[in-house]
């Protein structure tokens, strides 16, 4: 007997939305239950994938909420075991205190660890450090025919290999085992640049490519003209405790300090985010950037949109779309300017878009390889899915593809160019280990991976 709840639920892009049966198991013998009637599951965590990702109107979602516990941690090495639903905001509570970080995070900390798995979360350290699969050593899985099996690289690896990026399609992800770095304060020296074309800043992303552990790129969207490819870039390290100013060191030393926080607790009727809002908006974080060196806490380094929660309730009841893409490096720079002039041109625009390089992974359906990724966000209205379909199109040219967590929209065709020659291995996989697709998603399904062998 499965206990559930039924509930419209969306990832954090509130679009699509779909109504599910939801169970919280809080341990294995219950997520067996989900399986024991032959109807189909999908593991979820936050909801913070964007799209469909962790949707199933045709059987259970099952949570992960209650699966939050530490099992054992190793001062010296940092090694940490825990259960799946753990999240970072646990991590980074827990253990920066005690010198330790995550080694890969993503632009916000709740995210639970079977989550970071199933995507293969990235940061802005991914051309130095890799994605969180660099760091994960080992996980268990309960698989379709309620089998606990241990993974990593030398024990079950092909299952190690489809999990991680395979969006919770391969099984129910139990407890893992990562790798923390160690660090010796809370602070990111940090390094702002202005810069006035996107040449300007693909040079300064080569120029400071071995110097910086962090780099990412903030750009207008919808500047045309004389200001088209504005941006600025940072660029940093993490601070040791030695080097820090003594009135910061004083003030902050070896502590969690998340600061205020303001919630949207209500989806807006309209989005206020339209053509003249969002060119002041970029307009004014340009205009009030400053070029310096600073010591930034991680929690507004790393976490910025963190500090406004429910802020995707500014996009409105219709949701939005975050649409990430990765180009190859050799001809990131002429890719990411075909892509702009299409957004600029079409006045879609974007509140958020960001500009990171990285650099090759491991992973069946892993996002990441060695270029430069864009992520903007998109209000869902007429027009949307169009313009998305004519990014495909420059992507497909240039060899480049989207981030499956991210994605709302896109079609099983274009999805099988974009990931062609890793789709095929990541389904021999599937249909190994569930060939009845027993874990299935919308996404899943929309994208042609859900399929009874």
């Amino acid at each position: 007997m499965v206990n559930f709840f039924k509930a419209e639920i969306s990832g954090f892009g509130k679009y699509p939305k779909a109504l599910c049966k939801i169970t919280r198991p809080s341990n294995p013998d219950e997520i067996k239950s989900s399986l024991s009637n032959g109807t189909s599951v999908i593991p979820r965590g936050l909801g913070r994938s964007y799209g469909d990702a962790s949707l199933n109107s045709k059987g259970y979602v099952v949570e992960s909420l209650l699966l939050n516990k530490f099992i054992s941690f190793d001062d010296r090495s940092g090694v940490l075991k825990c259960e799946s639903g753990v999240t970072y905001n646990d991590i980074l509570k827990t253990f920066v205190k005690r010198g330790w970080f995550p080694g890969v995070t993503p632009g916000t900390k709740y995210v639970t660890i079977g989550g970071a798995i199933a995507s293969d979360v990235h940061g802005k350290n991914h051309h130095k450090e890799g994605s969180f699969s660099n760091f994960l050593i080992s996980f268990k899985i309960l698989t379709a025919d309620s089998e606990l099996l241990e993974c990593s690289r030398e024990k079950n690896s092909d299952l190690f290999w489809a999990t991680v990026g395979g969006m919770g399609m391969t099984g129910f992800i139990t407890e893992a085992e990562i790798k923390l770095k160690k660090i010796t304060s809370v602070f990111i020296k940090n390094k702002t640049l202005k810069l006035k074309t996107l040449e300007e800043l693909f040079e300064k992303f080569e120029e400071n490519d071995d110097s910086y552990i962090y780099s990412v790129a903030w750009i207008d969207t919808i500047a045309s003209g004389a200001d088209y490819g504005r941006s600025i870039l940072y660029l940093g390290n993490h601070a040791d405790k030695d080097e820090l100013p003594y009135k910061t060191k004083k003030s902050e030393e070896i502590k969690v300090n998340y600061g205020r926080t303001i919630s949207i607790p209500f989806e807006f009727g309209f989005t206020p985010l339209n053509r003249l809002s969002l060119k002041l908006f970029n307009a004014s974080i340009y205009n009030r950037e400053k070029e310096n060196e600073d010591y930034i806490h991680f929690n507004r380094y790393f976490y910025p949109l963190d500090s406004v929660l429910n802020w995707n309730n500014i996009y409105g009841k219709n949701g939005f779309v975050q649409y990430q893409l990765i180009v190859p490096e050799e001809n990131g720079r002429t890719a990411i300017d075909k892509i702009l002039h299409k957004v600029v041109s079409s006045g879609g625009g974007s509140f958020l878009a960001v500009l990171k390089k990285m650099g090759d992974q491991e992973g069946l359906l892993s996002f990441p390889f060695k270029g430069y990724t864009l992520a903007m966000d998109f209000p869902v209205k007429p027009g949307l899915t169009d313009l998305c379909r004519e990014l495909d199109k420059i992507l497909l040219d240039y060899g480049g593809r989207t981030y499956l967590t991210k994605d709302s929209i896109l079609d099983e065709n274009t999805f099988k160019k974009m990931y062609d020659g890793k789709w095929q291995k990541w389904l021999s996989v599937k249909q190994k280990y569930d060939p009845a697709c027993r874990f299935r998603s919308e996404l899943g399904e929309r994208i042609g991976l859900c399929q009874v062998f």
